[in-house]
């Protein structure tokens, strides 16, 4: 789960790598905006291949297809989505299409990131019951802001009140995360 979460971080990571590099389009040579290009293909086959092993060491687990069909499923949509996304950022392309490809490899990690972690396991009037996967999170919340040359900001001397080291997750991330760790720990609370 936390491998696929992390994919999901990284791929939403080259959409907006992706659209950088077709925003400076224009102003950089045609030899440098080719090697960025292949350089996000580069990425795009390394996300693919994270994915491909995600579906094998499911494979791995016992009754996989019974329990985890519809995740192998989707996953397998992803690592065919991504190698569609890297054959377009090889060409190069790094417009319309390859982020259309990005943005629908997202939306499956999305999907497949709905796994029901309350599955196969515990007992009572329905064994393996529990949690419905209600994420209803789209690739469009996580659209991103890529640069506008008209923005204007602004200074707001706005500082966190709790402090300000360490890293956190970007926000959309978190309530998966959270649901994660909470279905998780009442896992552990039951044995």
């Amino acid at each position: 789960m936390l491998e696929v979460l992390q994919i999901l971080e990284a791929e939403v990571n080259l959409r907006e790598e992706t659209r950088v590099a077709e925003q400076a389009r224009p102003a950089v040579a045609r030899d440098e905006y080719i090697s960025q290009a292949e350089d996000l293909s580069d990425t795009q086959q390394v996300l693919r291949e994270r994915v491909d092993k995600v579906i094998a060491r499911i494979h791995e687990l016992p009754d996989a297809a019974a329990n985890f069909g519809k995740e192998l499923q989707l996953l397998g949509a992803v690592s065919q989505v991504m190698s569609e996304a890297t054959d377009i950022l090889a060409q190069p392309e790094t417009g319309g299409p390859a982020i259309a490809a990005e943005t629908e490899a997202i939306e499956l990690l999305l999907q497949s990131k709905r796994i029901n972690p309350g599955g196969g396991g515990g007992g009572g009037a329905s064994p393996g019951g529990g949690g419905g996967g209600t994420t209803t999170d789209s690739a469009l919340a996580l659209v991103g802001n890529g640069s506008n040359e008209k923005e204007a900001r602004e200074p707001r001397g706005v500082t966190q009140a709790t402090g300000e080291s360490g890293s956190s997750f970007p926000e959309e991330f978190r309530s998966g995360l959270d649901e994660f760790f909470n279905r998780l720990d009442k896992d552990f609370s039951r044995q």
